[in-house]
């Protein structure tokens, strides 16, 4: 059977790779003597100064090429995109098994693909991995990785997991760790299950691997009102989040007086939710873990303190309504408040209900565009709205349930905004844009 190659999508006119007489679809088979799987491959392996390069032609002839690559590192080359690995787990807490009907496509996808952690920061169980593809991350240094651990434990974890036989992941992360290779680690916590010593065992072994485990977030379970999770799991309350603070808080400060950094994190819903004071700025290192909700608030309040020293004047008169979810509506309604009481303005912040995923949802990240129109149909919200950022696909700009701003804007006769990914974005939509 002959070996699958790597498909050129598209050479660039007056390109070296059109020099040699590479077309599209033919396929690249090796680069300097190695099979090239997908991109990242083919970038590491062109590293070197002088290239050979075996490709199959479309006509099924094959073409042995040499390149210097001294003078230019550009091929003029697009080639196809990796097929994304699928998880072959069944975790106990998916919560790609908890979502309802009519969610945007893309979140159906259970990706579990080290190459999108490399890539993209997307967490991984190491459970498709093999000992070839673990090489493969130490040589070419794919590093850092995110790996989704929820249990040290064999046993446990393939129960989180769902699978049959005991899967030992301390063994792959110790050999990728020793390869030179820095990991973010995550647990997310279900109570009764793996929290109590089964935490304090996880969180322990991780950190004997520390500084190739470069941290570990600890984020609660979320659980919607769809699918089978909401009837096995203990959904987070307050008075647990505060027994998990008390708890975690002693390992930190043992970890900061040996290492200098907090490394085991708490997500800010554990604070928030159970009424316990956001931590200060230090406490956060190097905001490693921040796009699994792990200092957003933190970095939120004190770039809103920032720009609202910075600024010295805003739109007269500004008229309009911030939508949030429930988690962060306190703290953001103080925010706002200040904003009003410095210029004037009358802004307002709406907390919207999650009736398309659960009341548990609370998240502004996770907001429907059907849930923002129910909160504000027959509100006067002013003369916009501005819709948070997070809640929007990086892609296609849609909300969790295919709403975008534009058919929210449809419905309400009003502009919709995004507030965008940073403060300073909202600020600068606050000041100069609307």
């Amino acid at each position: 059977m002959a070996t699958r190659g790597l498909r050129i999508l598209e050479v660039e006119a007056g390109s070296a790779a059109e020099a040699l007489g590479l077309k599209s679809g033919d396929q690249i088979l090796k680069v300097n003597g190695h099979e090239v799987p997908d991109e990242l491959a083919f970038m590491f392996h062109l590293s070197e100064e002088y290239v050979d390069l075996y490709v199959r032609r479309s006509n099924g002839t094959r073409k042995h090429c040499k390149l210097d690559l001294a003078d230019s590192a550009d091929w003029g080359l697009r080639i196809e995109e990796f097929k994304t690995r699928v998880c072959n787990n069944a975790c106990l807490f998916c919560f790609v098994d908890q979502l309802p009907p009519k969610v945007r496509p893309s979140l159906r996808v259970k990706d579990d693909d080290y190459r999108l952690s490399f890539l993209h920061g997307n967490y991984i169980t190491l459970t498709n991995i093999s000992g070839r593809e673990l090489n493969r991350i130490i040589e070419h240094h794919l590093s850092p990785l995110y790996v989704s651990v929820h249990a040290t434990d064999p046993e446990l974890r393939a129960r989180v997991l769902g699978r049959k036989k005991p899967d030992a992941v301390v063994k792959k992360l110790r050999a990728l760790a020793r390869g030179g290779i820095r990991i973010h680690t995550q647990i997310v916590l279900m109570p009764g299950i793996n929290d109590g010593k089964w935490l304090e065992k996880t969180v322990f072994e991780l950190y004997r691997l520390y500084p190739g485990i470069q941290s570990v977030a600890i984020v609660p379970l979320g659980l919607s009102d769809h699918g089978r999770p909401k009837e096995i799991l203990t959904p987070v309350s307050p008075d647990y989040c505060r027994k998990i603070i008390r708890m975690v808080s002693q390992w930190q400060d043992r970890f900061r007086s040996q290492t200098g950094c907090t490394f085991a994190y708490l997500a800010d819903e554990f604070f928030i939710q159970g009424g316990v004071e956001i931590p200060e700025r230090n406490y956060y290192d190097d905001f490693a873990q921040i796009e699994d909700g792990i200092g957003m608030a933190r970095e939120f309040l004190d770039a809103f303190e920032t720009e609202l020293r910075r600024r010295r004047r805003s739109r007269i008169g500004l008229k309009g309504t911030l939508a949030t979810g429930k988690l962060f509506f306190a703290s953001l309604q103080h925010c706002i408040n200040r904003y009003n009481r410095k210029f004037g303005s009358r802004l307002k912040v709406c907390t919207i209900e999650n009736r398309f995923l659960g009341r548990n949802i609370t998240v502004a990240g996770l907001l429907a565009g059907r849930d923002i129109l129910a909160a504000l149909k027959g509100k006067d919200f002013g003369d916009f709205l501005i819709i948070p950022g997070e809640a929007l696909s990086r892609g296609d700009g849609i909300l969790i349930d295919n709403l975008s701003p534009k058919d929210l804007e449809e419905k309400l006769g009003k502009p919709v905004h995004s507030g965008g990914q940073t403060v300073r974005d909202l600020f600068m939509l606050l000041s100069e844009k609307l």
